[in-house]
């Protein structure tokens, strides 16, 4: 065989068992799913937008596609060449990616062109630490379709920083944008000024001490207090770390005020046992412990209700609230009739704490209805009938906003 018949041979055996994936080539025979999506499916004429072709192979693990899978589309609509999407006109059209052999589509809308105007920008940052992330605020107001734009923050005329702003259609959107401070000197956005920054040096902050209460519950946040002495004379925004057990926990920026200053992070940490804190801040650190203990844990019992209701009339239902974890806590109550709300209380409760509370549902309907209380822990449930009125004034619940109530037969479920 020749140089070129083994050079045709193999780009038909590539062609036959082999395709293209953005990072390597895989066996056709491996591709079991290809999923497609537009980062914005709904886009202004004369727009651009990125997309994503996901391929599951028959192993599990996934790879993309998305710069040379095959398109279909009505091109003059919508098309895409190396995973940017180009939306040509307004219309809509239907978008499909293959890959050997498999194939998903999604639904592309192209809208009137974007009429994207500068709004306003904000800048409220006085002095930072060198290397601390500062930002700015920049608000664009569209009054045509869905596009974006290129918002450009300079300090002294020097790009520092550029973010991409999609605005959807007759809309209004907010955007930051972050950079890292390292010059002196006026920021502007999209040539705006909106304030002067000045570098502080590291040395000018430092980190005294750290204030933690003694416990918290697990997953709940708290509060963890720091004292600096700041030499400026206005505050600086800076950057500190905070390492809980030895693992990074959180980084945090703060703006110090003059002088000496108390700033307060929040934090809240997942395991149980005591948790050593470490503040790092530039040379300085400091440290602290917590315990950290069980969360309130609020368990339902004792479902009382009468074993009789009246249509019409007014009834109670009680059940007692035990907190079993091992943190104080409030939590709410809610009644629900037929999975809807009727009332709340709420209740505050040391850990091992008990309180009964009293609910007074209304019915104004007859036949069996579903009864439930619940906390964020707990659940118990009955099943009540509502009976017509008598004449002999016998008393039951009463009417008001379509509920109902309460027992013929009960049966208590918990939910945890």
């Amino acid at each position: 065989m020749t140089g070129v018949d083994a050079k045709t041979n193999m780009n038909l055996d590539f062609d036959n068992f082999w395709t293209a994936t953005d990072e390597y080539p895989i066996l056709q025979w491996q591709v079991q799913d290809v999923d497609l999506s537009v980062s914005q499916p709904s886009i202004g004429e004369g727009e651009t937008t990125s997309v994503t072709v996901e391929l599951t192979l028959n192993d599990g693990s996934t790879v993309t596609a998305s710069e040379v899978a095959d398109y279909d589309s009505e091109t003059a609509v919508a098309s895409v060449s190396d995973g940017t999407l180009a939306a040509n006109s307004v219309g809509q059209t239907e978008l499909t990616a293959t890959v050997a052999g498999e194939s998903d589509t999604v639904t592309v809308e192209v809208l009137e062109p974007p009429n994207i105007e500068f709004s306003d920008a904000e800048f409220d940052t006085e002095a930072a630490v060198e290397g601390t992330t500062v930002d700015a605020t920049v608000t664009y107001e569209n009054t045509g379709g869905p596009g974006s734009e290129t918002a450009t923050v300079t300090v002294d005329g020097e790009t520092v920083a550029t973010e991409t702003v999609h605005v959807d259609a007759d809309s209004e959107t907010t955007e930051s944008v972050q950079w890292t401070a390292q010059r002196n000197g006026t920021v502007a956005v999209d040539g705006e000024p909106v304030g002067d920054l000045s570098i502080v040096a590291p040395e000018a902050i430092t980190l005294e001490s750290i204030s933690l209460p003694d416990e918290a519950a697990q997953d709940s946040e708290y509060d963890i207090e720091l004292e600096f002495n700041n030499t400026a004379s206005h505050p600086v925004v800076d950057t500190v770390e905070l390492r809980v057990n030895g693992a990074v926990g959180t980084t945090k920026t703060v703006e110090i005020g003059a002088g000496e200053s108390t700033e307060t992070i929040t934090y809240a940490h997942d395991e149980q046992g005591t948790a050593t804190h470490v503040v790092d801040h530039h040379s300085d650190d400091a440290t602290g412990t917590v315990a950290i203990i069980a969360p309130a844990e609020f368990t339902l019992d004792e479902l009382d209700a009468p074993e009789t209701v009246t249509n019409g009339e007014n009834g109670s239902v009680s059940v007692t609230v035990t907190n079993t974890g091992g943190a104080p806590d409030t939590q709410d109550l809610d009644l629900l009739v037929d999975g809807e709300l009727v009332d709340t209380q709420s209740v505050t409760l040391d850990s091992g704490g008990s309180e009964t509370l009293e609910f007074t549902p209304a019915v104004d309907q007859q036949g069996e209805v579903t009864v439930t209380i619940a906390s964020a822990d707990d659940e118990l449930e009955t099943v009540v009938e509502s009976t017509a009125a008598s004449d002999d004034g016998s008393p039951g619940f009463g009417g008001a906003v379509a509920l109902a109530a309460i027992v013929l037969a009960v049966a208590v479920m918990r939910r945890h």
